[in-house]
């Protein structure tokens, strides 16, 4: 017929330029070789550079880039991270023998026989090329495809196919074919992202690929040629179904299945959807707590001196990480807010986070309602307020700095009013405007008075409460405190991480410990390249820990945060905190264990939070509580421990005033009088237990003593002598020479002295 004539011409006159052909055939070097002479420019170079190569050219068959699997303090799996490339790296024998049959039938079903080239395949491909005056189709063996993929490329070109089938046959001579065929099945990609058997056993059909069967090994072995077409899991039905078909027919041809098998995984559907357990997997699914541990890598110099080169160690290294993450205390955060609130908490959200005191490590925090709702971490970026549960800060600067300690005396009247130059007088008034009283520190910690705390931040002195706020806390100068008079009321922000962390330092001995969230980091090799050191630094002694952690244990047996109590029995120390308007309320306190900080409030803006439970949203009402619960559940396993006892004291107790203070007292005269007042320099007055205070037996009064024709003339006089004084003064005869008037009278103002008048 003139068509097939006319084939045969031109096929006779393209196999003319391939003189040798016969030569391939027998020799898959000898077929490479005189193809690629006779088809292509310059094949004779291109073939002597190949075997020169040959000998000294490295085929590196080590995994490409893989899944980092991140575990739990307890070694279970609770996150993967991956950029691009989703690969976990198996061995042969993970597979089934089935499924590594159907999909070397597929691929090359002569893997076993061949040194890297079959050679009926590169005839057959060979010609069609040839025919078609160019590379139309590849023949290529499972050996030829991993030459591809780690040293050729996929130019579509003869030199490219020449050196591909010469560097087949060393790397068939270098490995074995269980080595070639393992690292196969581990570098193919099959669409989705997903790279290698196991993460297309995960991605396409949710199993471990040992539980993979041969219809699930038929389809994936139809992606390995074109691995983009089903991307999406909609895209090529029909092409899809038909490659299966053709890919189970070969396993029937190879005797790995029977046909009515075939018939059987022909009637099953495509896959529908992502399978991956890192997206069905709730466990596995990224959360707040695998973010922490993401930044934490990737500043983590030992995987690399640059970001870019722990970007990659991160997220194609193949790493084994294990973390702080205890998640049964997380469990145990999200019952304890239910337990409190089960009405929910509307438009308000509750953070907890927990801390070891000796080591740092972050065992579990709440970060928001859902990471997918909400990617902002409350607990390690939620800067608030603290409110009064700042004031712990102001106690240690006062102890550590200032030599002050708990049982030394203070006044927390109020209203208050202090200097502030260049601004407007600071205006403090006690929580609900309470009145106040003169007491110790540790009783005006427990009161938790307003105007006690400021005053005592400025006798100690801003720039000591803002240092050792910083130290406390982990801030830089970048980043510090500033030291206006309404920090020691907890004006400044501060995530719950970071109370937890500096609170944690009281219960570790005066040590804060360097907060932190992976303990060990493995290669895909189980080399070690990063075990945890715990890092502390010595912020307060032992002595002034002492000190602070008895003031809040207090405060727990008797002051604000009495509902904090555990019921176990096991002692423990804590401070509450109520913003004004109530748009923020804390929680934080500790055992020898663990230390807890619990904040509420409304997570993007300051929203009054009103009454909860028919009571205002104090920290003493609502954190204080689901404290004490989640720490209850916590600590359930966990044998009582004590604190170490606060030193001794060292001194008496002194009255701490500021410069300019003045302090008011009442001198009786005689029981039918009223008694006088005066406001004298604080410097000259000592407390009282009855919550007044009482003129130092030096103090001086200036009082309007009587005179003739009732006028009267001003004296100093001994405040304890003035009663004394003016009942000798009205036994003296009155008269005009003297000038004396009836005594007790007083100048137009009724009070005997001013602070101008002691000044």
């Amino acid at each position: 017929m003139p068509g097939t004539l006319q084939f045969n011409v031109d096929l006779a006159r393209r196999l003319a330029r391939l003189p040798l052909l016969a030569v391939m055939i027998a020799v898959c070097a000898a077929v490479v070789t005189i193809g690629a002479r006779a088809s292509a420019p310059h094949a004779a170079r291109t073939l002597d550079a190949v075997e020169r190569d040959r000998d000294h050219i490295t085929i590196d068959l080590r995994p490409g880039a893989q899944r980092t699997q991140v575990f739990d303090s307890d070694g279970n799996p609770i996150g993967i991270l991956v950029n691009d490339v989703d690969r976990e790296i198996i061995t042969l024998d993970q597979v089934p023998d089935d499924v590594i049959a159907t999909i070397v039938a597929v691929e090359d079903s002569k893997f076993w026989l061949h040194n890297g080239v079959d050679l009926r395949a590169t005839t057959r491909a060979l010609v069609s090329n040839v025919s078609a005056g160019g590379i139309a189709s590849g023949g290529s063996t499972i050996t030829q495809q991993i030459v591809k993929l780690r040293v050729v490329g996929s130019e579509r070109s003869f030199n490219r196919k020449i050196r591909e089938a010469v560097i087949a046959a060393r790397l068939e001579e270098d490995f074995t074919k269980e080595e070639i065929l393992e690292f196969y099945v581990n570098e193919v990609y099959l669409g989705n992202g997903a790279y290698g058997l196991q993460a297309g056993a995960e991605t396409y059909f949710g199993k471990d690929v040992s539980a993979l069967d041969v219809g699930d090994a038929a389809f994936l072995a139809s992606l390995i040629r074109s691995p983009g077409l089903f991307d999406g899991f909609d895209q090529n039905i029909d092409t899809m179904t038909r490659r299966r078909s053709r890919s189970l027919q070969q396993a029937v041809d190879a005797g790995i299945i029977t046909e009515a098998q075939r018939d059987a995984f022909e009637r099953r559907p495509l896959p529908s959807r992502n399978l991956s357990p890192r997206r069905t997997d709730v466990a596995l699914r990224r959360d707040y707590f695998l973010v922490e541990v993401r930044r934490s890598l990737l500043a983590n110099p030992a995987l690399g001196d640059t970001y870019q080169a722990r970007f990659s160690q991160v997220f194609g290294g193949g790493l084994r990480v294990w973390t702080t993450l205890r998640p049964e205390l997380q469990r145990a955060m999200r019952t304890s807010v239910a337990e409190v609130l089960p009405e929910g908490t509307g438009p308000f959200e509750v953070s907890i986070v927990s801390v070891d005191p000796t080591t740092g490590a972050v065992h579990a925090f709440i970060g928001g309602p859902a990471f997918s709702d909400s990617e902002f971490n409350l607990a390690t970026q939620g800067r608030r307020q603290p409110g009064s549960s700042f004031k712990t800060y102001v106690l240690a600067a006062a102890i550590e700095r200032a030599g002050l300690y708990p049982f030394d005396t203070i006044s927390g009247q109020g209203p208050c009013v202090f200097p502030n130059p260049p601004l407007d007088d600071y205006e403090v008034s006690n929580f609900a405007n309470s009145p106040g009283r003169v007491a110790t520190l540790e009783k005006q910690a427990t009161a938790s008075s307003n105007c006690a705390f400021v005053r005592l931040g400025l006798i100690t002195g801003l720039d000591e409460v803002v240092g050792m706020a910083n130290r406390l806390v982990g801030r830089s100068d970048a980043d510090s405190y500033l030291p206006y008079p309404s920090i020691s009321l907890g004006a400044q922000e501060i995530t719950p991480l970071e109370q937890a962390v500096a609170y944690g330092t009281f219960a570790n001995g005066g040590v804060r410990m360097e907060p932190f969230y992976v303990t060990r980091i493995e290669n895909s090799f189980g080399e070690v390249l990063y075990e945890h050191v715990p890092r502390g630094r010595r912020v307060v002694s032992s002595t002034t820990a002492d000190w602070v952690t008895s003031v809040l244990e207090e405060n727990v047996r008797s002051g604000t945060g009495t509902r904090s109590a555990l019921e176990s029995g096991q002692v423990s120390a804590g401070k509450t905190g109520t913003t004004q308007s109530f748009h923020d309320a804390w929680f934080v306190g500790f055992t020898p264990h663990m230390s807890t900080a619990v904040w509420m409030g409304h997570p993007d803006e300051q929203v009054p939070m009103g009454e909860i439970q028919e009571r205002r949203a104090t920290g003493g009402w609502i954190p204080a509580r689901i404290w004490s619960a989640y720490m209850g559940r916590a600590l359930e396993d966990t044998q009582l421990r004590g604190f170490a006892p606060a030193p001794p004291p060292p001194r008496a107790s002194q009255y701490l005033f500021l410069s300019g203070d003045t302090c008011s007292i009442a001198v009786a005269v005689s029981p039918s009088e009223p008694p006088l007042e005066f406001d004298l320099p604080c410097s000259m007055v000592r407390p009282t237990d009855d919550n007044e205070f009482e003129p130092l037996p030096d103090a001086l009064c200036k009082v309007a003593v009587p005179e003739a024709h009732g006028e009267s003339r001003f004296e100093w006089l001994r405040c304890t002598q003035i009663a004394t004084e003016l009942g000798a003064r009205a036994t003296e005869p009155v008269g005009d020479t003297d000038g004396s008037v009836a005594p007790g009278a007083r100048d137009e103002t009724g009070v005997a002295s001013t602070e101008e008048d002691q000044n």
